[in-house]
């Protein structure tokens, strides 16, 4: 990993010390999230994967939503493309997120760029986001290593769980009855309110929930959440280019 450069300013890095940072401060919210990864663990068993698929399926994908999805779809014979289909769906997402990071990658080596999109999560990315964005208003480094720690450790965590639970869980365990499908949602939100930074992050959270709540509504399946988040992109969109003959104009 690199040290931090003379301009740090200027360019995103990644060091030891912004990895062993980004797992420190993510221990308490891992362990948080440990009863989702059971839970899908007795779910992947219920489907009647054997606990090795199980867990490669953790350790391979490492996206907890979209491999409940996959579950829900899960049958003889697979419907491929279905599967494949509500996937991307669910994780479409992802894009928003990386588009929102994009402005604080610079300088990143493409081989570590594609590393953390591998691992970035929604709580990592949440996590990450936040204080990579508070350190580039200071001028101050911005180490994404914080990012890659975190997944470091809710990697192994991730598949370990899924392991017991599809050993122990038998399929004995509802994971929607007890809510556990509903924590990495709620972690996501509740971080994501720290975001706020004002009024002018009102247009997109709007047109984000209501674009929401109506593809709730009319749309079946998954595709709320690509939806929301191209809503939020383009209302955000939209608010600088309503600025701009404003400041063309008072610059006249």
């Amino acid at each position: 990993m690199s040290a931090a450069p003379a301009n740090a300013a200027d360019k995103t890095v990644i060091t030891w010390h912004g990895i062993l940072r980004g797992m420190r401060e993510n221990v308490v919210i891992s362990i948080g999230l440990l009863p989702f990864g059971f839970a899908f663990g007795t779910a992947a068993a219920s489907a009647n994967l054997p606990v090795l698929d199980a867990t490669l399926m953790s350790i391979l994908v490492f996206a907890g939503s979209a491999q409940f999805a996959a579950l829900g779809l899960w049958s003889a014979p697979l419907p491929l493309a279905a599967i494949a289909a509500t996937t991307l769906i669910v994780n479409a997402r992802h894009i928003v997120m990386g588009a929102a990071m994009q402005p604080y990658m610079k300088g990143l080596p493409r081989a570590k760029l594609m590393l953390v999109a591998a691992l970035m999560t929604d709580s990592s990315w949440a996590y990450s986001y936040q204080r990579i964005v508070s350190a580039a208003q200071i001028g101050a480094q911005r180490d994404i290593g914080i990012l890659l720690g975190c997944a470091f450790l809710q990697w192994p965590l991730w598949a370990a769980c899924t392991a017991l639970g599809a050993w122990l869980g038998g399929g004995s365990l509802d994971s929607r009855a007890w809510g556990l499908d509903m924590v990495i949602p709620a972690y996501f939100a509740i971080t994501v309110i720290g975001l706020w930074r004002g009024k002018d992050d009102a247009l997109p959270w709007i047109a984000a929930i209501l674009a929401t709540i109506a593809a709730l509504i009319w749309i079946p399946g998954n595709w709320f959440i690509l939806i929301g988040g191209a809503a939020a992109g383009l209302a955000g969109l939209w608010l600088p280019m309503k600025e701009a003959p404003k400041a063309a104009g008072a610059a006249q």
